[in-house]
């Protein structure tokens, strides 16, 4: 398991795990289950950053390899703006921001910053 770089660069594995399985003739699949805390990739990713897993496999019998890679968008939370005034040109209009933080840790530094046309001077809001 790594991150990727909205660039397409994967970082270096921050985990691996090894499972060992027989499958039975006739049974078309076998389970593994893998749970990954924010805890554990939230230090590897960045801005519009993607987890990749990759699976392999090796048919013990006949040496073929079998992979799979799959990635795994992080979404940012929604943001809800509602104007709280009507928008006058060459006046400042409040508006209300809402967002729900789905990260098990309290977030601190962030800013606000509304761009838009017609705005020429963008006023960071800290937070």
């Amino acid at each position: 398991l790594c991150a990727v770089r909205y660039t397409g660069v994967s970082g270096a594995p921050f985990r691996q795990e090894q499972h060992r399985r027989a499958v039975p003739p006739g049974q078309a699949e076998e389970t593994v289950t893998m749970t990954v805390t924010y805890a554990e990739y939230g230090p590897h990713v960045g801005d519009q950053d993607a987890l990749k897993l990759t699976a392999a496999g090796v048919v013990e019998e006949t040496g073929q390899v079998v992979a799979k890679e799959l990635r795994v968008r992080l979404h940012a939370p929604e943001l809800t703006l509602t104007l709280l005034a009507p928008a006058v040109v060459g006046q400042e209009t409040p508006i209300q921001v809402v967002f729900q933080n789905p990260l098990p840790e309290t977030l601190s530094g962030a800013t606000l910053r509304m761009e838009g046309a017609g705005i020429s001077c963008p006023k960071p809001f800290q937070l």
